[in-house]
């Protein structure tokens, strides 16, 4: 029933980010281990489970969950491949458990019959082994029905047939589970690949990879600098933006608002003649370097992590194609980012997308 009172109450469910906002991270083949809160009216006796599945399928796994004490109960699983893992806790009540835990106090408190708790156990076992279907133990749990339907009148006997290990085991395979409450909304995992839970990165200019001051590097003159990356223990080579860098008020050496002829600019004032986000700066190669580049670092076992910057140069195409992406004065020129009391030549304030917001720019 969609909208059934829970039978069970699940709450204070760990770990959580932000309420489930946002998903926890690990990687594949990590454990998580969930807490939560659960428990119901009354003494009886109740279970859970922690379920688990990789988004997109429909099959739950699941394990038992172990009390702490208290209300407190913890469950633990495995995620699965990169991607979403779901998660949720199912608790019930333990009819069984609870029929059992009830025939004890009642023999210990000197019950001389116990007929129609006889016949109640019964009923349960017997209704176990319709969940069962064509297991194999079903004779065994209707045998156990018989048997126990005819002890009431002997206590004693009724409370070592309920209590036998064996039957124990087989009703807890075949639990009662159509009044379970479930925790929702559903929690997610995001697996992200080992990679994302550690690594070692070493940034550098690509025109600086040489150390010539003289020149600038370009791409097919990285690899002495990337093999002294890879000798130090580092797996990620971190490039700062290596797109077309502006013209018009462009930064010169040392900070220096005055550019020489010769002098390279500000590499996050992005877009000039030669293009934006989508183009390579001439003077680093061209986008055929950069793919031997990758190709080279690769098989060295390292990864390239590249500075995604939105800024944008006068020269920018953008600001031709999208005015409506940048701020504007009333003068209708396009506003620079500022950092008071200096103005940063060569960014403007650019915003991607709506709402309009002002990304501060170097």
């Amino acid at each position: 029933m969609k909208n059934r009172f829970p039978t069970v109450v699940i709450e204070n469910l760990w770990p959580l980010i932000e309420g489930g906002r946002y998903p926890i991270k690990r990687t594949p083949g990590e454990e998580v281990s969930v807490y939560a809160d659960i428990f119901k009216e009354g003494h009886d006796i109740v279970r859970a489970v922690v379920k688990w599945r990789p988004h997109g399928e429909k099959k739950w796994q699941e394990a038992p969950m172990t009390t702490m004490g208290e209300d407190r109960w913890n469950g633990r699983f495995t995620v699965g491949p990169v991607g979403f893992t779901e998660f949720t806790i199912e608790s019930w009540n333990d009819d069984f458990a609870s029929w059992v835990e009830e025939i004890g106090k009642k023999v210990k408190g000197g019950a001389l019959s116990l007929a129609s708790e006889a016949l109640e156990g019964a009923a349960l076992i017997r209704n176990a082994a319709i969940r069962a279907g064509r297991d194999a133990s079903v004779q065994e749990l209707l045998k156990s029905a018989e048997a126990i339907a005819s002890s009431g009148s002997e206590p004693a006997a009724l409370l070592e047939m309920a209590t036998d290990p064996d039957l124990g085991l087989l009703m807890s395979r075949w639990p009662d589970r159509s009044l379970a409450t479930s925790y929702a909304p559903t929690q997610r995992v995001r697996v992200d690949r080992s990679a994302a839970a550690f690594s070692a990165w070493y940034e550098f200019f690509p025109r600086s990879a040489e150390g010539k001051g003289d020149r600038g590097s370009t791409f097919r003159q990285c690899l002495e600098r990337i093999e002294d990356a890879k000798a130090m223990g580092f797996d990620v080579i971190y490039f700062p933006p290596i797109h077309p860098i502006g013209i018009t008020a462009r930064k010169g050496a040392n900070n220096s608002l005055d550019c020489m002829p010769g002098e390279p600019g500000v590499p996050y004032a992005i877009g000039g003649p030669a293009g934006g986000h989508c183009e390579i700066e001439p003077e680093l190669g061209t986008l055929a370097d950069f793919d031997w580049l990758l190709c080279e670092i690769r098989s060295r076992g390292m990864e390239v992590a590249l500075d995604f910057a939105l800024n944008c140069s006068p020269d920018h195409p953008y600001v031709k194609d999208h005015p409506e992406w940048f701020f504007h004065r009333p003068d209708g020129t396009i506003k620079y980012a500022e950092n008071p009391p200096k103005k940063i030549r060569g960014c403007l304030s650019a915003q991607l997308p709506q709402p309009r917001l002002e990304v501060p720019l170097e």
